[in-house]
């Protein structure tokens, strides 16, 4: 069964400037419908061939984009399955621990999305720190975005992932994803990830840069830290059907040109990984498994 831990729900009202300024440079060789809008039938199209599913928004004022944490638990109620919901906070609000706590208990919210640059901060601001004091107290992973972006708010210097070394050290039970194998950082995710247990990584939009995809899976490999790297698509902005394949010509390029190689073995491991029971994510479907993909008329 494979499991893309990285997907979205967004409409267009719930975007503004800078965001949807910034979201017209984002690569879209990978998905050729719209990004800027996620329905029911478009969502159940672009995850197809995976099964189960993680799916957030994001609150970020500094980005101008913000996903209400309401209309995250009412699409994954209308999705249905195997598909959970994760909230997102801004950790520069007063109220977000507020949130989290009403997301968890309320409705149901799995796990937690950060982006700290998006958001104009730092994973190591005090405001942030408490949201993951909260997260690891109540059992909650993180999804955090930790790389560059295609949006101005922020500093660069905020988003390097080894910023995350500090954060596993102070919360060591927190179990921690850094989006995108933390590109372009992706030496010091996996150094990240080598250091802690409960660090783990995904391949979210990556396949659109297949050489920085190829030098990541190589250097998770090498460093020991291959069986933590999880599926992720990035939905819209990459269809899981795309991402599947891209990761497929990147794995034949390690055997083509010299790199170490990702078998085909791994890479049917990093596909269906049980990306919900590393996560302690409890899945609301067991048996029988449900098919996202859309039924031919």
């Amino acid at each position: 069964m494979i499991t893309d831990v990285h997907t979205h729900f967004w409409t267009p009202d719930h975007q503004g400037s800078p965001w949807s300024d910034g979201l017209q440079r984002v690569n879209r060789k990978l998905s050729e419908e719209e990004i800027d809008r996620v329905t029911l039938e478009s969502y159940t199209q672009r995850v197809a061939p995976a099964e189960r599913t993680i799916v957030f928004g994001l609150q970020a004022l500094a980005s101008g984009i913000v996903v209400p944490n309401d209309a995250i638990a009412d699409f994954v109620r209308k999705v249905g399955g195997h598909t959970v919901g994760f909230m997102s906070v801004d950790p520069t609000r007063h109220d977000a621990c507020d949130e989290i706590e009403r997301c968890h208990a309320e409705l149901g919210l799995q796990g937690i999305k950060l982006g700290p640059i998006y958001q104009g901060t730092s994973p190591l601001h005090p405001l942030t720190l408490r949201v993951f004091k909260t997260a690891e107290r109540l059992g909650l992973p993180v999804m955090i975005h930790q790389g560059a972006v295609f949006a101005s708010a922020g500093r660069l210097a905020d988003s390097v992932a080894l910023l995350l070394d500090d954060v596993a050290i102070a919360f060591p039970d927190l179990r921690i994803v850094i989006a995108h194998m933390g590109h372009p950082w992706i030496y010091e995710t996996v150094t990240v990830m080598r250091r802690h247990a409960n660090v783990y990584a995904d391949t979210s939009a990556i396949p659109s840069r297949p050489t920085v995809l190829a030098n990541a899976l190589v250097a998770a490999k090498e460093y020991g830290v291959l069986h933590k790297v999880l599926f992720g698509s990035d939905s819209p902005m990459v269809s899981a059907e795309s991402a599947v394949d891209g990761l497929h010509k990147v794995v034949t390029q390690t055997r083509r040109h010299g790199y170490t190689a990702i078998t085909d073995e791994e890479l049917h491991e990093l596909l269906h990984r049980p990306a919900f029971e590393l996560l302690g994510i409890t899945d609301p479907v067991t048996e029988p498994a449900l098919d996202l993909a859309p039924t031919s008329s």
